[in-house]
């Protein structure tokens, strides 16, 4: 019989090194886990950022329409958003319209959003913004409208 040889080669891994295997791929996986879903989340807010921004650009050319002007008076300002009944895109609130009116005294627009007691100058700076429903989206458009009467 021929004497038997000891394997020091065929010890296999030891629980310690099984575990610490096991850490460095949750690692991993929760990491690009992680950066899957950020992705996903960034790319429906980008893609709502472009659907707003397209909204608000169709609205403010609606807006430099010829008969879109409208006049204001000493007890109203004009409200640009349901003078144009546009709806909103899905998911979106329903848009806002500031008016803010040239002032020639100082040939600057005004920062009051009222009407001047000298009545309509002609030229009102609109601030049309657009919001989501979730929040994480808020675009602006500045629009520029003269009476062309």
């Amino acid at each position: 019989m021929r004497p038997r040889v000891a394997l020091s080669e065929d010890r296999g891994e030891t629980l310690l090194e099984l575990v610490i295997a096991i850490m460095i791929l949750g690692v991993c996986v929760v990491g690009i886990g992680s950066g899957i879903a950020l992705s996903v989340k960034v790319s429906g807010i980008h893609r709502d950022q472009s659907t707003a921004g397209a909204f608000l650009h169709n609205y403010g050319e609606a807006l430099q329409g010829a008969s879109a002007y409208a006049k204001c008076t000493s007890s109203s300002t004009p409200n640009y958003v349901s003078n144009l009944a546009l709806v909103p895109p899905s998911g979106f609130q329903t848009p806002t319209a500031s008016v803010n009116y040239w002032d020639s005294s100082t040939s600057a627009f005004g920062t009051s959003i009222n009407c001047p007691a000298a009545g309509d100058p002609g030229l009102q700076k609109v601030t049309l913004t657009l919001t989501s429903s979730d929040g994480f989206v808020t675009e602006s458009l500045v629009v520029v409208i003269r009476d062309s009467s």
